[in-house]
């Protein structure tokens, strides 16, 4: 729970600071873009062992969590950005041990967006592609999986600089241990309120 709370805390603060460095920039934008977001949401996930030709998948669990978004790139116009996009769940579960545990579950990659007007208000549409992951990251000795990953969404800035957008992730990341496939099947519905800088 303690570690929720540092969470939340370091994304607000993150929040903030972008806040104060976006109203440093031009105010059009085309040109260098950094954002960021915070909200809520769903994430539907199965997972499967896999061992020669013997497979078995778990029940589909459906936690729901924090959301993080973060972009950083560049707005070739006033319509269009190219970027690097992080969009995570953030959700706990119970392992094999009864313990509590964190799991960051991501996707990562370039992204673009398209909004239908050149200054706010306005709606726009936005896609990824890259890769998928999923760890642990508060347990110590965690390795991350890895996997292809997708993501769409549509939102609206409804104020320079502030937009609401809603995100549909997919991704499957996997990994092989002793000759034991893991993967993992996850699909995520997030809606975050964010601010950029541009």
């Amino acid at each position: 729970m303690q570690r929720s709370h540092m969470l939340v805390s370091m994304v607000l603060a993150l929040l903030l600071c972008v806040t104060t460095v976006g109203w440093a920039f031009d105010g059009e934008r085309q040109g260098f873009i950094l954002g960021v977001g915070v909200g809520a949401g769903l994430t539907s996930y199965t997972q499967t062992i896999s061992d020669g030709g013997f497979s078995v998948t778990g029940d589909r669990e459906n936690p729901f969590g924090i959301m993080s978004d973060f972009k950083i790139g560049y707005a070739p116009s006033d319509v269009i950005e190219i970027y690097w996009m992080s969009k995570v769940s953030w959700f706990s579960l119970e392992n094999a041990l009864g313990d509590d545990v964190t799991i960051a579950n991501g996707i990562g990659g370039l992204g673009v967006t398209y909004f239908f007007q050149s200054t706010a208000p306005s709606a726009f549409v936005s896609g990824g592609i890259g890769f998928s992951s999923w760890t642990a990251p508060f347990e110590e000795g965690a390795e991350a999986w890895y996997g292809i990953g997708v993501s769409a969404g549509a939102g609206y800035e409804f104020s320079p600089h502030w937009y609401l957008e809603g995100n549909v992730c997919w991704g499957k990341p996997s990994t092989e241990e002793y000759g034991v496939d893991f993967s993992t099947n996850s699909l995520s519905f997030k809606v975050t309120l964010n601010v950029i800088g541009y």
